[in-house]
């Protein structure tokens, strides 16, 4: 066992260990915490645009000495206090850094999980972290912090452990997004470099076309904010090509591979990534393509309208044609500047279908729907159908596509639309 790791507080300096610089790699290092011994386990998380191992969240993983493992959750447990439970906590930072500078990784990051309720409880001398790292030889530019921003009620106490952290040099990660009182207000407050969405938004997203647009959007959000994006969790082929459609930018998870003490620092999945990516396109492509064949059969009906009204200009009677259709909504008519110039004319079939809640919406007399894709399309490409991609109209709270395609009357140009219901698959 190498210079093993005692479960006591470390007020100024952790234990030495000797910096490691281009040497093979050592034992793995343990130690012991009441009956257990403890150690080290890496995941790597992998870059999906390099296709290879960017960094490694160090994980414990306990023992009894039967060789039976402890959960660590049960581990974590084990403290009665907050000060026990802040030295087990930089017990295990300790060890993970040992371990971590022990083998050869590159320029690869280190996650480590830092407990900072307890930081904030127990209010520690924030020096053990820079004198960890001296006495690793591991730069501080390599270290991500990550921390669960939910855990943490004073906020302002907060922003001190991590502006002390980044004057180290260090990263800012915040863990587990998305899960328990997540909420956007602390991302803009904190500022992490780096957010790591929660597996169970991954998995849900997995199963649920709903899910999987609210996750390229929290996605779109956090790289607005300046921060880069891990999806936690990836079990699934299918899990990682959602994470890549909704345009992650690091992704973790069993899929790839499992914690292991030992860092495969070599360890490439360029191949796997370079799959990934093609079955990406290829199902925006396929979806891309079931759109089109949704709408096929509903074409000729469209462009009959369209016909009918640039010959007669009577909304109404032009709509006849589309409501031969079970899936058709609504129609209306946008003038060039995207002003609605008539009433929503719903299918008979639809009528009792409106849903009174959104009364208020329902009437689109005099709205601008200048600033949606099926009017700006429209008039980018005059006489010319457009399809717009599934959407939730502001109407009824619905999901649809919206067919529009420019129609000249009299000299004056419109955006004749018309609104069909789309069904989750």
């Amino acid at each position: 066992m190498l210079n093993t790791v005692q479960s006591r507080h470390y007020d100024h300096q952790p234990p030495a260990y000797p910096p490691v610089q281009g040497l093979p790699s050592k034992p793995v290092a343990t130690t012991r915490y009441r009956r257990l011994s403890l150690t080290s386990h890496f995941q790597p998380i992998f870059s999906i645009a390099h296709g290879r191992a960017v960094g490694y969240e160090g994980l414990i993983r306990a023992q009894h000495a039967d060789g039976t493992a402890e959960p660590p959750e049960t581990l974590l447990a084990m403290p009665s206090n907050g000060r026990e439970s802040l030295e087990l906590d930089r017990t295990c930072r300790t060890l993970h850094v040992h371990n971590f500078a022990q083998q050869a990784t590159g320029q690869a990051w280190l996650f480590l999980n830092l407990n900072s309720q307890y930081l904030i409880s127990e209010q520690p001398d924030i020096g053990f972290t820079r004198n960890l790292l001296q006495a690793s030889g591991i730069a501080a530019h390599r270290l991500v912090i990550e921390i669960i921003e939910s855990e943490v009620s004073d906020q302002a106490q907060l922003k001190h452990f991590i502006n002390h952290f980044r004057q180290l040099g260090c990263l800012i990660a915040i863990d587990d997004f998305g899960a328990g009182h997540s909420n956007f207000d602390r991302i803009w407050d904190l500022e992490p470099d780096i957010v790591k969405i929660d597996r169970r938004l991954i998995q849900d997203a997995g199963h649920s076309r709903r899910v999987e647009r609210i996750l390229t959007g929290i996605v779109s959000l956090l790289h607005e904010a300046g921060s880069l994006v891990v999806v936690e969790g990836v079990e699934s082929e299918h899990e990682a090509l959602v994470a890549i459609a909704a345009n992650a930018d690091m992704l973790q998870g069993f899929y790839f591979a499992k914690p292991q003490a030992r860092i495969d620092a070599g360890q490439s999945l360029v191949t796997t990534f370079d799959s990934l990516l093609r079955g990406q396109q290829w199902q925006s492509v396929k979806r891309s393509a079931d759109l089109q064949h949704y709408v096929r059969e509903f074409e000729g009906l469209f462009q009959q309208a369209v016909a009918h009204f640039a010959a007669n200009p009577q909304v109404e009677q032009s709509c006849g044609f589309l409501f031969r259709d079970p899936r058709t909504v609504r129609c209306y008519l946008l003038n060039e500047a995207g002003y609605q110039m008539s009433r929503n004319v719903y299918a008979p079939h639809y009528q009792q279908q409106l849903n009174a809640r959104f009364a208020p919406l329902l009437c689109g007399d005099n709205a601008n729907w200048s600033h949606k894709h099926y009017h700006y399309r429209a008039l980018k490409q005059p006489g010319v159908m457009q399809i717009s991609r599934p959407y939730l109209s502001v109407a009824d709270s619905r999901m649809c596509i919206t067919l529009s395609q420019t129609v000249k009357v009299g000299g004056t140009l419109y955006v004749f639309c018309c609104d069909l219901d789309w069904q989750e698959q």
